[in-house]
Formats: structure tokens, sequence, C-alpha cells
């Protein structure tokens, strides 16, 4: 293989180069990623070619990537915020490679990086959502160009900002670091209380989620398939589980709405989904419970908010400390001479 002459390797380590290298890995990653269930689910059940599973998988990768995606005339716009993860990830991990590849250690050069990324980004969204339309299941053209540029500015541009340096070294104050810890802190606390409450939510309804599992007859790709979709759809239950307990509820549809403070409205019907069990059902018990519960997401955060405070330095003691017994004394300090006080 020839050598690369000097000015094709310092086009190549240009950031805007880096940055669409980037971009085209995370996607073809994401793609692989996603374009891999459904291809062990085509192998589970043999009902449709191989092209309709990477067909549904590029679908999923729209999905993950952030797109609304219309099923039998029907739009979900209520997404597995757990698929996004995956491309968050391979986003920040190739923005902060071609970060340090290309020496972008300024806000222009990381601009430079991130922006021709996350339009070559969102124009393979736009590519792969002609090639995966069908009347059945399909995604808006403008949802799989809108959702991965969004994704794509905040996966390169976390990734960039921290392989440049520019997120540490002391760059930013401290009197502006604590309050972001402060307030990372005591969001983690109300999402894992909300955790709990989800999970223990799922374990007291579990009955109704083996129910719902049987009744979809989904086969062992289908199966697959459910555990996959489950697992997408962990931080939404999660997320409702805190907004339960903060008191502001979970809304499912019109006049619908599950909180403490509410009793049980009309029945809405809700797909067959294993996960859905854990929706309390809005009786008199769970509305006591929730308002018993109520206010501990954020009584609880208050106190690990304030341990994002690092302890502040104590000043040296300007006295000296008296020496032991029995010990020699120090010596005394020279006390200046006759000669030189004359002088002064």
């Amino acid at each position: 293989m020839p050598p690369v002459s000097g000015a094709a390797r310092r086009l190549i380590l240009q950031p805007w180069t880096m940055g669409l290298v980037a971009a085209l890995w995370s996607a073809l990653i994401g793609l692989l990623l996603a374009a891999a269930p459904m291809l062990v689910i085509w192998l589970g059940s043999i009902e449709s070619g191989p092209l309709e599973s990477l067909r549904l998988g590029g679908l999923l990768w729209l999905v993950a990537n952030g797109a609304a995606i219309s099923i039998a005339g029907v739009t979900v716009t209520l997404l597995p915020w757990g698929f996004m993860l995956i491309p968050l990830a391979l986003l920040g991990y190739s923005g902060a490679w071609a970060a340090r590849r290309s020496r972008a250690h300024d806000p222009g050069r990381v601009l430079l990086l991130v922006l021709p990324g996350a339009v070559l980004y969102a124009a393979l969204g736009a590519v792969i959502t002609v090639v995966t339309f069908e009347p059945s299941s399909r995604v808006d053209l403008l949802n799989g160009v809108l959702g991965p540029l969004v994704l794509a500015l905040v996966g390169l541009g976390g990734g960039a900002l921290k392989g440049s340096g520019l997120l540490g070294g002391g760059r930013i104050p401290e009197v502006m670091l604590v309050p972001v810890r402060a307030g990372l802190l005591a969001l983690a606390t109300i999402v894992g209380l909300g955790a709990v409450a989800a999970t223990v939510s799922l374990v007291l309804h579990i009955d109704d989620a083996i129910t719902m599992t049987q009744a979809l007859n989904a086969g062992l790709g289908g199966g697959i398939g459910l555990v996959v979709l489950g697992l997408g759809y962990v931080p939404v239950l999660v997320t409702w589980g805190a907004a339960y307990l903060l008191g502001a509820g979970v809304w499912l549809g019109p006049d619908v709405t599950l909180s403490p403070f509410l009793a049980a409205g009309a029945p809405v019907a809700l797909p067959p989904f294993p996960l859905l069990a854990a929706l309390p059902a809005g009786g008199d018990a769970a509305r006591c419970l929730g308002q018993t519960l109520l206010g501990g997401p954020s009584a609880a955060a208050g106190p690990a908010a304030g341990l994002a405070r690092r302890p502040e330095r104590r000043p040296a003691c300007p006295f000296r400390p008296l020496p032991a017994l029995g010990a020699p004394a120090p010596p005394p300090a020279p006390v200046p001479s006759a000669s030189i006080v004359a002088r002064l």
C-alpha cells in the first residue's frame, strides 16, 4: 500500500472530514445492531423473507433515533427511549475519537466537526426512510430527518466536547459545576425511586403481565421481539413511576390520567403489552399508596443534591503548635542588629 502523502493526511485529519467519518461509522454500527434482532426473529419464525427483516431493522434504527413510526395508519409517538441510548453512545464515542484525531481543541473546530457529521447522519436517515417505506409501516420523511439530526447534534456534540478537553482542565469554574452536580444527583434520586415504584407495581401485577404475554402467542421469534421492545420501554416506565410519585400523574389518552389525586376515569383500551400491566388501576388503594409516598422523591432529592458540594479547604492555622513536654524549644527568631535599625 503506497504511503499517504502529507497533504492527503492533513485533509483526512481535518475536523469536518473526521466528523463525516464518525457519523458514517455510528450509522453503520447502529444499523447492524438494529438488523441483528430482526434477523433472529426471522430465523425463529420463517414467515417473511430476509429482505423484510432488513427493512424492519431499518425502521427500528429510525425509531431508535427518535423518529415516530406509523403502523396501519396509527402514528406511534411513545418511543422506546431505551433504544436511543445505543445511537447516543455510538455518536458520543465516535465524536470524542474524531475530536482527538483532528486535534479540535477550540470551539470553532468542534463546531466544524459536529455540523457536517450531523448533516450526513440526517441524510442517511432520509435515505433509510425512503428505502424502508411501505404503506403498512412507515416513517414520515420529516421525522426520519429531524430525529437523527437532533440525536447526532447531541451525541456528536457531547462526544466532541469531551474529546476536545473543553469540559475539563479547570476551564469551568467550580461555582458553575456545583449546581450542575446537585441537579444531576437530585434527578438520579428521583429516577431511582421511580424505578423502584415501577418494579414493585410490576411485581404486584405479574399475573396480568403473564396473561398478556400468553394472549399474544408470539412464539420464539416474537418472544425475543417482546423482550427487546420491553427493554426499550423500561426508561418510559421508570419515568411514569417517578411522575406518579411526584403527583404529576401519567396521561394515557383523552380524559384518562393516572394520578394519586384523581379517581379512576373511563377505561382506555391499551395494547396487550406486558409492561403496561404495571400501570395502577386507579382504585382507592393505589391512590392512597400514591398519596402516602407523595413527595418522597423530592424529600430525598434535597439531601442527595447537598452531597454535590465539595468540602471547602480550611485555611492554615497562623499559630505554631506548642512544643511537646521535654522537647527542645525552637530557636528564637533573629533580631535585627542595631546597625540595620540605625540605617532605617
